[in-house]
């Protein structure tokens, strides 16, 4: 079974994305206040074979003894050397990196280990919000944005090989159907990331 555990800020929509990739409603969503409080394990039996979805509480909600609160329940609930992929979550329709994002990828790289980068992806929610001629320009600046302060972040670590990247970028959206003709069905990610 491969194992990836879904982190990222509250409201960002990690439990939609759970959802998008079993294609049906398991994971508990709401658009007006967070839903996920514990950590919860779906686990999917796809044409790939079967996979663990782990759905973590989203970070930056309240303050940041909460964060580690919730971290502390990651670490004592999940080993962390069975994890596959990390797949780190961000909504692409936001204008800015914001402090929350940088407070969120420090924290996680604090408690988590600087190593959970170099097996991570980076899915970008709420694409459909950002216009199709614009979708692309924005995708690889947020990319380029968030890659460069994991870098930076990790590089304080030493870690061995250095984070060179996220091994897979995916955009999705979870709140509209066949909404890009390129799309990609997100069943077929961990093939994706084979090659």
């Amino acid at each position: 079974m491969r194992n990836f555990l879904i982190v990222g800020r509250t409201g960002v929509g990690k439990s939609s994305f759970i959802n998008s990739v079993v294609g049906k409603s398991i994971a508990e969503t709401s658009k007006y206040e967070a839903c996920t409080k514990l950590i919860r394990h779906y686990d999917h039996i796809s044409h790939l074979g079967d996979i663990c979805l782990i759905d973590t509480p989203g970070l930056a909600e309240d303050d940041i003894e909460c964060d580690k609160k919730y971290l502390d329940l990651i670490i004592n609930s999940v080993d962390l050397n069975t994890i596959d992929t990390l797949i780190y979550v961000s909504r692409l329709d936001e204008t800015r990196f914001r402090p929350e994002e940088k407070r969120t990828i420090s924290l996680l790289t604090e408690k988590l280990g600087a190593f959970i980068w170099n097996k991570a992806w980076l899915v970008f929610t709420f694409a459909a919000s950002v216009p199709n001629e614009k979708r692309d320009i924005v995708s690889k600046n947020r990319k380029v944005q968030i890659e460069e302060f994991v870098k930076a972040i990790t590089s304080e670590y030493n870690l061995d090989p250095a984070f060179q990247g996220f091994k897979l970028k995916i955009r999705v959206d979870n709140n509209s159907k066949n909404w890009s003709s390129k799309s990609t069905p997100i069943t077929s990610l961990a093939e994706l990331s084979e090659k």
